[in-house]
């Protein structure tokens, strides 16, 4: 499993200084160093959530805590490079106390392929304390925006130690306030998961060698507040839900609190440059 984090996290690294390289690479012949990068148009963002609980496609990967995730993103030509985090301040499974618990890498290509509908392919790796959990996963998806929503379809594909899918539908709205450029974002979002062979997940009746079901969903909304022209506050709320009574269950059994169903909230903090 080190071998796999190693590589994991080389090849995402490799994914993001080699697309800058051709970016860089791509200027006219005879131009000096500083003019050969001009057009590369880098942009960044970095962003911190506080949130009463971390909630990842249905499961509840904390219990009785607020959570900490900040994210640094860094972008040129519809490539783009993140890292994120989570902070659990006082995680009970596993150890007690607070804990930074995961760390996930994603490194991600876009592009308009006609107006207003796009694609998207990328790959993600999960960075868990005890390795035998760590994931890699590719993913490609595509997103229309219509006058009044954006549609987006994403499939991504696990391809570690637990082989499967998960298809996620997503579905969001802006409506501008007509006050200080504020603005609402409501969102949804629908998936469905398929599990070929998984030794990591609770089943109510023992192990879980397969499983196939529109698994979960969720509800979101946040007031976007702009501070100054790079920075903007959101405070937000969700609530996710089970699609189904077996993946209730399979929520349940594999929640840090046993719930099914589960409300949260929390504000996000995002500075642009």
């Amino acid at each position: 499993m080190k071998k796999l984090r190693s590589r994991g996290v080389g090849a995402l690294l490799v994914f993001f200084f080699a697309f800058m390289g051709l970016m860089c690479g791509t200027a006219p012949a005879g131009a000096d160093e500083q003019g050969a990068c001009e057009d590369v148009k880098l942009t960044g963002s970095g962003s911190v959530d506080f949130l009463s609980q971390y909630i990842w496609r249905g499961y509840a990967l904390s219990a009785g805590s607020a959570v900490m995730q900040p994210s640094f993103t860094l972008g040129s030509h519809g490539f783009s490079f993140n890292v994120w985090g989570n902070f659990d301040t006082a995680q009970e499974l596993f150890s007690r106390g607070a804990k930074w618990n995961e760390t996930d890498f994603t490194g991600s290509y876009s592009r308009e392929l006609f107006k207003n509908f796009t694609g998207t392919v990328g790959t993600i790796y999960y960075n868990l304390p005890n390795g035998r959990f760590d994931a890699l996963e590719v993913y490609g998806g595509v997103s229309y925006a219509f006058p009044w929503f954006t549609v987006g379809f994403t499939t991504y594909r696990e391809v570690t130690h637990t082989p499967g899918w998960w298809m996620q539908l997503d579905l969001s709205r802006n409506f501008p306030l007509p006050w200080c450029g504020m603005s609402v974002d409501l969102g949804m979002t629908f998936g469905y998961l398929v599990l070929l062979d998984d030794d990591t997940l609770v089943h109510p009746s023992g192990r879980l060698d397969s499983y196939s079901a529109f698994h979960s969903g969720t509800l979101n909304a946040g007031l976007r507040i702009p501070v100054l022209k790079w920075l903007t506050l959101t405070p937000k709320i969700g609530f996710a839900f089970p699609l189904t009574g077996e993946a209730a269950d399979i929520i349940e059994a594999n929640s840090w609190d046993g719930e099914s169903s589960h409300v949260f909230g929390g504000l996000n903090i995002t500075a642009a440059f």
